[in-house]
């Protein structure tokens, strides 16, 4: 019987036109609170769900958003697509999920497709190309994660706060320098990282080193290793994200070097996974789940056909989770 109701059910018993239901469900704005209560009492008695295409065709709007992300096999992206889900579904949306396989092509055909069916995107750390952003970021309204990009809503973390903790850390731990596995060059976060690491290391006296571009996988962490076993050993090395840094300490710890008595290794992330490891990975811990859900909050204008213009980026901030990778310096 519940799954036979219609919206004229829900108008009977909550004393109102189908009319008035129909609206209550799409432009709920328009009416008293009082009003609103009737009709989602009723529809929760009778077990009714609006059709999203007859309310597609009524509004517009799809009730679904767009997720994008270069690489769910990454643990950083998890956290934030689930809370970004979880956000989503508090507004009555639907999230719809494309992994670009850390191909800036690939982003921009699952953009095109998605936009079809959705009513907003969020790009988890888009890799598209200022070129690819012009054609495909007016499809539909659009929020940047983990990266600025001009004329759009932003939701970043500051790098640059992040990076003066950590070298201040490591400078009270002794540390006179550190090496850092650079992320790679198509990212926006890792020449922003990049840059907030080399100006904090200006700002505390801690010297920076900085490699060339690395894929932001366990096996460049691996590769990392094996490079620095043969010349002298950094006192430290900050690595571009957790997944390089377990990659960096687990081959490290294969040639028998000790971690962290002979070098400290720092990831940034703040994945579960870093965690999970023995020794547990010292990590500059981004707020995942908070990534996700803001950038949610920042499209929710979109839904009532608001145009989301170009606030100020929101800006979060960084932790230092100090674990078993890190100690003190080494004396020469």
């Amino acid at each position: 019987m519940a799954d036979r109701s219609t919206i004229r059910d829900v108008a009977r018993v909550a004393g109102v036109s189908a009319s008035t239901v129909s609206r209550v469900f799409t432009s709920p704005d328009l009416f008293r609170e009082e009003t609103r209560l009737k009709v989602y009492a009723a529809a929760e008695e009778l077990r009714y769900v609006p059709s999203k295409a007859a309310t597609a065709l009524t509004t517009g709007r799809t009730g679904n958003i767009g997720l994008v992300v270069p690489n769910l096999a990454n643990p950083l992206f998890p956290e934030m697509v689930k809370a970004a889900q979880h956000q989503a579904r508090r507004h009555n949306l639907a999230a719809l999920l494309g992994d670009s396989d850390d191909d800036a092509d690939d982003e921009e055909k699952l953009i095109h497709a998605l936009s079809k069916d959705v009513d907003g995107l969020l790009l988890f750390s888009s890799l598209l190309r200022d070129e690819q952003i012009e054609s495909a970021g007016g499809l539909r309204p659009t929020v940047f994660v983990n990266r600025r990009v001009e004329g759009y809503p932003c939701v970043l973390v500051d790098a640059l706060q992040g990076m003066r903790l950590l070298t201040q850390y490591l400078s009270n731990l002794g540390h006179t320098g550190a090496l850092y596995l650079a992320g790679p060059t198509n990212s926006w976060a890792a020449r922003d990282r990049r840059s907030a690491i080399v100006a904090a290391g200006e700002e505390t006296g801690l010297q920076i080193d900085v490699t060339t571009a690395n894929r932001p996988s366990f096996e460049s962490g691996t590769l990392a290793a094996e490079k620095l076993v043969r010349s002298p050993l950094p006192s430290a090395v900050v690595c571009f994200n957790d997944v390089m840094a377990l990659g960096l300490t687990a081959r490290l710890l294969e040639f028998g070097v000790r971690v962290p008595e002979q070098v400290s290794v720092v990831g940034w992330g703040g994945t579960q996974l870093a965690s999970y490891t023995t020794p547990a990975v010292t990590t500059m811990a981004v707020p995942l789940s908070r990534l996700g859900s803001v950038a949610v909050d920042q499209l929710l204008p979109a839904q009532s056909g608001l145009p989301l213009g170009e606030p100020e980026p929101v800006s979060l901030e960084v932790t230092l989770v100090a674990r078993a990778t890190t100690g003190r310096a080494r004396s020469r």
